[in-house]
This record gives C-alpha cells, sequence and structure tokens, in this order.
C-alpha cells in the first residue's frame, strides 16, 4: 500500500504532476461538440505575437500621401502645406481566466502515485479544455460594444457587407462607428476597410470569380519600400463551414473526371490558388455560409509576454480551508494591422 501523503506534500505532488502535463501537452477528450478547433489550432498555437508591458497595443498607419506632386513652369511660385497622413491603432488587450480545484483529503492523495497523476491529469484536461471552447468562441467571435472583457475575434476585424455589396465594404461592426476597429472609425478612414463580396451560389460563375477578384484587389504594393507592422510570417488561410466545404469538394470534382472509382477522391484536399481550404466547424452555425480568406502576415493574436498561459501554484479557496485551486490566466487580443488584405463573402439576404 503506497504511504499516505501529508498536507504539506500535497501541492508539491500536483505541482509535479501539472508541471509534466503541460510539457508533453498532448490529450484525447469528448468533453465538447465541436470537432475541431480551428482558431486554437492555427492562431493561438502557431500565431501568436508577444508584447512587452503597456496597457494598449500601437501601431501607425499611413492613411493619404500628402498630394504634394504637380507639374510646375519655371519660376512658379512654390505651393507649401502641411499634410498629417498618420493615424495611430490602438488596442487594449483583454484577459481570460480557467481553473480547477481539488480537496486535499480526495481519496487520489492517499494512494499517491498513479492515483495522483490520473487525478490531476483529468482536472487539467477538464481546465484546458475550457479554455480552448471558450477561446475558439473569443477567437471567431465579434462582442458588443459594451461588452469590456471579451476578446474582439476575427468576425470583428473582418466584416461582411450589405446585399449586392462588392469591394471595400468591410466597414466598423454595428455599435462600434464612433470608436472603429483598433480606435480607428472607418467612417473617417475609408481606406481602412476589409474587403466584402454578396454571393448567391458556390459556383465557377459566382463565389469563385469573386474570390478571384478579391485576390487581385486585396493584393496592394506599396510603390517604395519601408518598414510595415508587419505582425508574423505570411501564410494565407481561407475557412469555411460544412455547407460550403462539402459544395466546393461537388465542384472541384465535376472538374476532374479522372478520379476513379473514389466517390470522396477529393475530400480534404480543396485548395484554391495554393491555399488549402479549411473546414470550421465553429462556422456551422453561421447561417450565411461564410468564406474568410485571411492574410495572417497583417492578423494575429497578441499575448503580454509572460501571460500566454500562465498557471499559478495551489492556494487555498476562501472558507475552504481544505480545497486548493489552481489558476490559468492569459491577457490577449487579435490584433490586425492591415484590413484591406484581409477579406469576407457570404450570402448576404
Amino acid at each position: 500500500m503506497a504511504d499516505v501523503l501529508q498536507f504539506a506534500d500535497i501541492d508539491d505532488a500536483v505541482i509535479a504532476t501539472y508541471q509534466n502535463l503541460v510539457k508533453k501537452g498532448a490529450f484525447l477528450d469528448m468533453q465538447t461538440d465541436l470537432t475541431d478547433h480551428v482558431a486554437v489550432r492555427e492562431i493561438w498555437k502557431d500565431r501568436q505575437k508577444k508584447f512587452e508591458g503597456g496597457n494598449d497595443w500601437e501601431f501607425q498607419i499611413q492613411v493619404d500621401h500628402n498630394h504634394s506632386a504637380r507639374a510646375v513652369g519655371m519660376y512658379e511660385t512654390d505651393g507649401t502645406e502641411m499634410l498629417d497622413t498618420l493615424v495611430e491603432g490602438k488596442v487594449q488587450p483583454r484577459h481570460v481566466n480557467a481553473h480547477y480545484i481539488y480537496d486535499m483529503r480526495d481519496k487520489a492523495f492517499q494512494r499517491g502515485g498513479k492515483a495522483i497523476v490520473d487525478l490531476v491529469f483529468s482536472r487539467y484536461v477538464a481546465m484546458m479544455v475550457s479554455f480552448f471552447e471558450v477561446m475558439e468562441g473569443f477567437l471567431w467571435g465579434s462582442p458588443l460594444v459594451t461588452d469590456n472583457k471579451s476578446p474582439h475575434g476575427i468576425s470583428y476585424w473582418v466584416q461582411k457587407g450589405a446585399d449586392g455589396e462588392e469591394g471595400f465594404k468591410g466597414v466598423d461592426p454595428s455599435g462600434y462607428e464612433s470608436v472603429g476597429r483598433a480606435n480607428i472609425p472607418t467612417s473617417a478612414q475609408p481606406r481602412w476597410a476589409n474587403y466584402f463580396a454578396d454571393y448567391e451560389s458556390v459556383s465557377i460563375e459566382d463565389l469563385v470569380r469573386k474570390m478571384r477578384r478579391g485576390v487581385r484587389q486585396t493584393n496592394f504594393r506599396s510603390p517604395v519600400s519601408h518598414s510595415q507592422p508587419e505582425l508574423t510570417a505570411m501564410k494565407n488561410g481561407i475557412y469555411v463551414n460544412d455547407d460550403v466545404i462539402g459544395l466546393m469538394e461537388e465542384l472541384l470534382r465535376t472538374q476532374n473526371m479522372n478520379l476513379g472509382n473514389d466517390l470522396a477522391a477529393k475530400d480534404g484536399a480543396t485548395i484554391f490558388k495554393g491555399t488549402p481550404i479549411t473546414y470550421v466547424p465553429f462556422l456551422d452555425s453561421d447561417s450565411e455560409d461564410p468564406v474568410y480568406m485571411l492574410d495572417w502576415k497583417w492578423l494575429t493574436v497578441g499575448v503580454l509576454a509572460g501571460w500566454e498561459e500562465n498557471l499559478t501554484a495551489p492556494y487555498m479557496v476562501p472558507s475552504m480551508h481544505l480545497v486548493k485551486r489552481i489558476d490559468l490566466d492569459v491577457t490577449l487580443e487579435l490584433l490586425c494591422t492591415n484590413l484591406r488584405r484581409q477579406a469576407v463573402y457570404a450570402k448576404v439576404a
């Protein structure tokens, strides 16, 4: 029979166990209805940018040139005018917390060894799944302007337009007209807008044609080389729900007749201009069947250095002197420094 742990040793056993779990970082579970957490995997795991200190994260955008170039004649009087062409983007980081608890009298701590590992593992996993589940919603979501706690996700930064619209029509979300995205109202700076196109069908003549046009329209190149507020290494992503990916696979199959006898030969291999089209289970609830075409060079999740996934040591829960709690604390916010490189297509009624 294993030796019974003394209360003073339990915290050390818990810390040692969850530190090993964090290092391993892999688990399988059935605690959520989502079959895949795409935003967590592709943004939170792979596209973080760390910011040091400070309450606001800032960047500069040059929204216009100075209109000074003109044809001139000899001995003509110079015309001089000062035009401020820079605006400042600014976001405030948000905070997310998750936790788990244990009672120091739990049977596992009396058994020691594997029983402790199993107990801490199950509760740590339950906490992390809760964190990833809420993060998937945050990273795709668009909170109300009155919500001063939730992070601003992709559908906040990359806005849909109105029925029949096509072009840079993705203006500020409803309620944000006066404050804008990153503190820059599109009404004041019309170039601070993402690309949008309304479509009716997943077909070559409709959606695909508009996606091709959108790629051309968002491919801005400055005629002057200079430092820009790039966030991550450039890699594009295209994200859709189940309805859209299913129709795209069928469309792809009709264009490829030499597929043998495999009815699903192209499933999981649908590509547009070299970029894989990714199925996002979270988007299944969006009846407008959005297609997000994102340029990760300018869009990422910012995290406060030291607060990416900060785990506390066990501490006593107030008024429950034998119950200990472990907290996971994260400080983050989604950040876009170039809306004109982002696009969304949707069936807007």
